[in-house]
């Protein structure tokens, strides 16, 4: 690569790999336009964060990224065949706007309805839309369906 910094405060190239935290528990590998951890370990996480409340942009974004996630409880409702119906459910920090995505938990129910949607309708709050395929009606589930939930807060 013939790229060559030209910064007048001064620069280093380096014509390999860097590594940072080899006298530690993990550290990170800088090699070519990839930034991997590296630790003894057969896994290891990668932590991106902003210094004190500054968060982490990606891309030609000038927005930083924030990913929430969650586990929360909804009843899905009494539901006629061929129909759809909507329930609500509790999400921390979760406003209009902002992405969500929720896990079917088709395995985990009894009536095979299936969630065709969701959305923060309100502050702190996810709607569901759920949908019942079958020709004949469903008993709502019992109170405490549970559901995991991630949103993309770009605030």
């Amino acid at each position: 690569m013939n790229f060559r910094s030209t910064n007048p405060e001064g620069y280093v190239h380096f014509g390999g790999d860097v590594m940072s935290g080899a006298q530690s528990t993990r550290g990170v590998l800088l090699s070519s336009n990839t930034v991997s951890p590296v630790s003894d370990n057969s896994n290891e996480d990668l932590i991106l964060r902003g210094k004190g409340t500054g968060g982490v942009i990606v891309g030609a974004s000038t927005t930083p990224l924030n990913f929430v996630s969650g586990l929360s409880t909804t009843t899905i409702p009494n539901m006629p065949g061929a129909s759809q119906a909507v329930s609500t459910m509790a999400a921390p920090g979760v406003s209009t706007g902002d992405m969500v995505l929720c896990a079917d938990p088709r395995n985990s129910l009894s009536t095979h309805v299936t969630l065709s949607r969701a959305y923060p309708s309100a502050a702190d709050e996810i709607t569901l839309v759920w949908i019942n395929v079958h020709a004949s009606s469903i008993a709502a589930e019992s109170t405490g369906t549970a559901i995991r939930w991630t949103y993309l807060d770009r605030t």
